[in-house]
């Protein structure tokens, strides 16, 4: 048995437990080690102790709750297994930077974290990618406000991306462009007010002077910002566990909050496609500190 299996096989252990008392030994027991043992490789090969790693997916699993139930706070605290709604509030705060009661209101970008309520337990191939397709620590960066113009949907799904992406890049040349000459693109990633709804826009940098917008497309400027960029390598598939790393791991450890601005990816010539495994793209997330 290699040490991916006993991760796996804990965490089978741990997602079917959420609601219920899980005590470590019965984790470790469950991958076939001592606690302490199990332990150490837990922490090894995750890059979270146990406990952390059955407080965020609690957590994570409490968010979605909030936002997409009418339960009480109180009744989502317990059900979690949180000994009071105080504790709850605190643990909640401490991670998402925001109370559950203002979570459940939020309605623009500041220091909402939407895209941990999409419920992902850790597996194998998100394991793989944590140690190989991930930059752990960002670079930072100071960018000047960016002009834009390209085509906009509401929400990420992957297949109306993928068709956005492919009538966009077709219509390059209104823009004075031939396809796939400059090589770079962007994809601006922004709450639209509505509930939990999101615009994804697919761009090219127009430069500070503005630019015809041709029918059926959108300029839009992006505030000037402090980013903390990372580097994404793998297929779009695993765009998500890059996501809930930035999110759920780096974030709440690294003295920053995010701001209320949009996020981007950057895809330049090193992206080889969506399937392939060897694409690298960036993640912009406007950062600054509290």
């Amino acid at each position: 048995m290699n040490y991916k299996d006993s991760i796996m096989k804990a965490v089978a252990y741990i997602e079917a437990r959420l609601t219920e008392n899980i005590r470590s030994a019965e984790v470790a027991d469950a991958a076939g080690y001592s606690p302490f043992h199990f332990h150490r490789i837990f922490l090894a090969v995750t890059r979270l102790s146990v406990a952390d790693y059955i407080r965020k997916r609690r957590l994570t699993q409490a968010a979605f709750d909030l936002f997409e139930t009418k339960q009480r706070i109180i009744e989502i605290a317990v059900r979690y297994r949180f000994e009071s709604q105080e504790a709850f509030t605190r643990a909640f705060r401490q991670m998402f930077a925001i109370s559950p009661g203002q979570f459940r209101k939020q309605r623009d970008m500041k220091d909402t974290l939407f895209r941990a309520m999409e419920k992902l337990p850790l597996d194998e191939a998100g394991l793989h990618h944590l140690h190989e397709g991930i930059s752990l620590e960002p670079a930072f960066v100071r960018l000047d406000e960016l002009h834009v113009v390209g085509m906009s949907i509401t929400g990420v799904n992957s297949d109306e991306v993928g068709a956005l992406w492919r009538t966009f890049r077709a219509r390059l040349s209104e823009l004075g462009r031939e396809p796939d000459r400059e090589g770079v693109f962007y994809a601006v990633v922004e709450l639209t007010g509505e509930q939990w709804e999101v615009s994804y826009t697919a761009c090219v940098v127009t430069g500070g002077e503005p630019v015809p917008v041709p029918a059926g497309m959108v300029a839009k400027s992006i505030p000037a910002a402090t980013y903390a960029v990372f580097s994404h390598r793998g297929t779009l598939a695993r765009l998500n566990d890059t996501f809930q790393y930035i999110y759920e791991t780096w974030l709440p450890r690294s003295g920053y909050i995010r701001t209320n601005g949009p996020e981007f990816a950057r895809y330049d010539p090193r992206y080889l496609g969506p399937d392939h495994e060897d694409s690298v793209l960036d993640l912009y997330i406007p950062v600054c500190t509290p």
